[in-house]
């Protein structure tokens, strides 16, 4: 009996047994053939995404009107946010209405695809006609300017007189959109390409430590930054020019993004001392965009192969041509878009766009460049160099070359430049506009070194190996602090982000915008500006 019991308890284990067996079985299956199907449907996703994208009109209808945010809040992909990306830049790009209306900052309806590909040389684009920063926060407020739709006016802290035929105009009259007033990168590097000698107009300062702008010597990237209508309305709806009150707003906004987890989040309501610049909003508002751009000074050769934007511009220096004093007196000069007897043209040669919206609030940061930055197929002497200006055991001194971009484009960037570059040189062969590509851009805030356009640097304008591969926290002799710092609070979220998103992050308590954190814009940078700062020479 005892064995008949024993023969039962065994039979009743084995069947357990395969019970548990074949459970574990089918449901090793089934997951399996999940895991399979979800594969599948991933992979089916990520087809249907690539091929949205690849069917993108970029020269549609709308063509001419900058996004409000992308199409989906859901989709924040390299893919959407590259053409989200693109679509900016060809609106922004696109003919303004001003020599019509006077209006600033709106694109001229009327005005043709073919307008657009040609890529007018008036220095009237829609971003050219946004508010300069110093016009935003000129150094006297006493009688400030709140209308956007004003001709351009410049005014620093000091009167500063015109060379040649401008030599009797105020700057403040001179109606020129493109004001190229700074001459570093936030004082930290000075980039230039290496000069022809031969060219129109060279010549060569006897001081090693100064370069003229002039063809002949190393030319030197030289910089604008803007706001739209929609950030210029804030700064006079919430009186930013005071700077008093702006100061205040300051503190009120650091402690706010620290403390109460309000900062980069979509705020219907935000707090009223909290500086929340507009959110742009599909269907909405266009939101708070900013802009800056590197400009230099063209060989002859070089404008000839249409190859680069052109524009009327306004740059600075110390004394005149003929007795230059990079500590005396400054005078401002008027370039032409077109060649002269006496000078040479400016191209664009790089363009930052940071855009907030209700999807990105903490903007999306784009950035593009002239395809020939990095190549000197055009003009052999066309070398990339740039000097840091300071002197201090943690950087390189003297010249520095730069032959690569330190963090290469990616895949998905790239294919959209191909779709947006094919496009183009199919409705125009000749436009100027497949000769400018996007280097790349950030969305959400990362805190990973291996994430997404973690490092996004524009090559002309992120200058120095520091800021090309820049995170954590700045440093004004540096270039940054501690790499590991703290950057961008998102509401309860500490985050150490790179790149450009990084670097702006310092500004967060002006809402990522060193335009309104260094405000009142008191001095011109001059292109002869000396490479080391004065207290390091």
């Amino acid at each position: 009996m005892k064995k008949m019991f024993l023969t039962k308890r065994l039979n009743y284990i084995k069947y357990v047994f395969c019970g548990v067996l074949i459970c574990i079985m089918t449901f090793t299956i089934h997951s399996c053939l999940n895991a399979n199907a979800n594969t599948k449907k991933a992979e089916y996703s990520k087809l249907n995404i690539e091929s949205d994208y690849v069917s993108t009109n970029f020269l549609g209808p709308n063509a001419s009107q900058v996004p409000h945010d992308v199409d989906s809040p859901a989709d924040s992909t390299q893919l959407a946010l590259s053409v989200f990306a693109w679509k900016e830049f060809i609106a922004l790009n696109w003919p303004s209405t001003y020599s019509k209306d006077g209006k600033r900052a709106i694109p001229d309806s009327n005005a043709s695809i073919q307008d657009f590909l040609k890529g007018s040389n008036t220095g009237e684009l829609v971003w050219h006609t946004y508010k300069h920063r110093v016009e935003m926060y000129p150094n006297n407020t006493s009688n400030y300017n709140t209308s956007f739709d004003t001709p351009p006016q410049y005014i620093y802290k000091e009167d500063i007189k015109g060379l040649g035929k401008h030599s009797n105009t105020p700057l403040k009259n001179v109606p020129i959109f493109n004001n190229l007033d700074e001459t570093s990168e936030i004082n930290l590097c000075t980039l230039f390409v290496d000069g022809d000698p031969n060219e129109p107009g060279a010549s060569d300062y006897n001081n090693p430590g100064i370069a003229s702008g002039l063809p002949g010597a190393p030319r030197r990237m030289i910089y604008e930054a803007k706001g739209n209508r929609a950030m210029f309305d804030y700064v006079v709806k919430k009186q930013l020019y005071n700077y008093a009150k702006k100061d205040s707003m300051l503190i009120k906004t650091d402690s706010l993004i620290k403390n109460a987890g309000t900062g980069a989040v979509y705020l219907a309501n935000p707090p009223a001392d909290q500086i929340v610049f507009p959110f742009g909003d599909v269907g909405g508002n266009e939101g708070s965009i900013e802009i800056k751009a590197t400009w230099r000074q063209l060989t002859l050769k070089e404008y000839k192969t249409g190859r680069y934007l052109t524009a009327p511009i306004i740059r600075y220096r110390g004394g005149t041509p003929q007795t230059p004093d990079p500590n005396g007196q400054a005078y401002y000069e008027v370039i032409p878009p077109t060649p002269s007897a006496t000078s040479l043209p400016y191209g664009l040669v790089g363009l930052h766009i940071i855009h907030k919206t209700k999807t990105f609030p903490s903007y999306v940061f784009a950035t593009f460049e002239q395809v020939d930055n990095l190549s000197t197929k055009m003009d052999t002497l066309n070398n990339l160099f740039y000097y840091n200006r300071n002197e201090n055991p943690f950087i390189s001194s003297g010249k520095q070359p730069v032959y690569t971009r330190s963090n290469p484009i990616l895949p998905d960037t790239d294919k959209v430049n191909n779709l947006a570059h094919a496009q183009i040189k199919k409705a125009l062969p000749s436009s100027v506009w497949q000769y400018y590509k996007l280097i790349g851009v950030q969305g959400h805030p990362q805190q990973n070194d291996n994430s997404t356009d973690y490092y996004l640097a524009n090559i002309t304008t992120e200058t120095n190996a520091v800021l090309a591969n820049f995170s954590g926290t700045l440093d004004t002799l540096r270039g940054t602090k501690n790499p590991k710092g703290i950057n961008v609070y998102q509401g309860n979220k500490k985050i150490v982000q790179g790149g450009c998103k990084g670097c702006h992050g310092n500004a967060q308590n002006a809402d990522f915008s060193f335009i309104t954190k260094d405000a009142p814009i008191t001095d011109v940078d001059f292109i002869n500006q000396p490479l080391l700062k004065s207290d390091q020479q």
